[in-house]
């Protein structure tokens, strides 16, 4: 359990490094010299921890938007946690800017589809017990998949189209076109 949290922090450490030099300098100029200055670490640690720069950017993001997705895993709070991850963007758009152009479409789908649609999976189990509505697993399954599917589309249109619109206003959308889908969805699927 030490060892986890010794490598967590120095994870962390060099992620707080790289989002400190991405205020003020793109992510082609960033070199793993400069993070090690600013982490006192030396190379064979950063090395140890990640492949490069690239797979950095993809942990830093998955470590970050995943904690935020995964405080409420309550359906009812959806729309919050979506809002709370575009928040995330907002505030660090070089970081999402960066973490869009580095990935491949395989990439991002490691980083968001496969987490988003477990975290979708916690919000089905509580519409299912809430409604106590029995549903198969390849329903559930299929139901995740799409929701998930439809906000990262979303989501990368934005990080893609730099982040033109306001977090606020694709939440307005999002909950005036997709409130309570799942429950009406999985009220459908049930047997």
């Amino acid at each position: 359990m030490r060892n986890e949290l010794i490598t967590l922090k120095t994870k962390r450490d060099f992620s707080a490094a790289l989002k400190k030099l991405m205020i003020t300098q793109p992510l082609t100029t960033i070199t793993v010299r400069q993070l090690l200055a600013l982490t006192d670490k030396s190379r064979p640690t950063f090395y140890y921890h990640f492949a490069d720069l690239e797979a950095l950017i993809k942990w830093t993001v998955q470590d970050e938007v995943l904690s935020i997705l995964e405080q409420t895993p309550t359906y009812a709070n959806w729309d919050d946690d979506i809002y709370r991850l575009l928040q995330y963007f907002d505030a660090n758009q070089s970081l999402g800017h960066a973490f869009y152009a580095s990935l491949d479409l395989v990439q991002l789908n490691q980083v968001f589809r496969e987490p988003l649609t477990q975290i979708v999976m916690k919000y089905i189990t509580a519409v299912i017990a809430d409604n106590q509505l029995r549903v198969r697993q390849a329903d559930q399954d299929f139901i995740a998949r799409l929701f998930t599917g439809g906000f990262v589309g979303i989501l990368f249109d934005w990080l893609a189209d730099d982040q033109q619109e306001a977090p606020k206003i694709i939440r307005e959308k999002l909950r005036r076109t997709q409130n309570d889908i799942i429950v009406y969805a999985l009220k459908n699927a049930s047997y």
